[in-house]
């Protein structure tokens, strides 16, 4: 299954650097946004259900995301993002490194919540960065509020991340 998630964002991710130019090619740009859409909720739905974020689930968001970034913009936003993106992910490896080593190796922000942000700022960098934001406001106030120590990162993610691309299509963000 792994094996065929990568090769299937792979072919999408070659197929939008390659004819991303190309008029025709803008048209599978709806179809790249369902694929996205509901890699983020089973994304959420696997975090939900088992606290872990796939190896390959995270390749594939980054693949889309990537071709994505290429057919709205071209290589060059793709690689701005890219570079967003590492810079993104270095930011908060480092923090969660940060983390550990002053609260004896507890984890704070898990590595695939980093990997999943990383590959979604491929395609959307400041959404991403939002998204985490609220994300980390939403978790703190359901943790006091149903009296736990941790939860689940993700679905609270994809759900400001919806709400940001929202307030983006109407308007309201710019």
């Amino acid at each position: 299954m792994r094996r065929r998630v990568c090769v299937i964002a792979g072919a999408v991710c070659s197929w939008g650097a390659g004819v991303g130019r190309l008029p025709a090619a803008r048209a599978g740009v709806p179809l790249l946004f369902v694929a996205l859409w509901a890699l983020l909720v089973l994304a959420a739905g696997i975090d939900a259900r088992q606290r872990r974020f796939p190896r390959a689930l995270g390749c594939a968001i980054a693949c889309v995301s990537a071709a994505l970034s290429v057919l709205v913009g071209g290589l060059v936003r793709l690689a701005w993002c890219a570079c967003a993106a590492c810079a993104f992910g270095a930011v908060l490896t480092g923090v969660e490194i940060v983390w550990r080593r002053r609260h004896a190796g507890r984890p704070g922000l898990g590595m695939g919540d980093v990997k999943f942000l990383a590959a979604l700022s491929l395609w959307a960098p400041l959404d991403a960065v939002l998204s985490l934001a609220g994300a980390l406001v939403l978790l703190a106030w359901c943790g006091l509020l149903l009296h736990r120590d941790s939860l689940p990162l993700l679905p609270f993610a994809v759900s400001v991340f919806a709400m940001v691309r929202v307030a983006r299509l109407l308007g309201w963000v710019p």
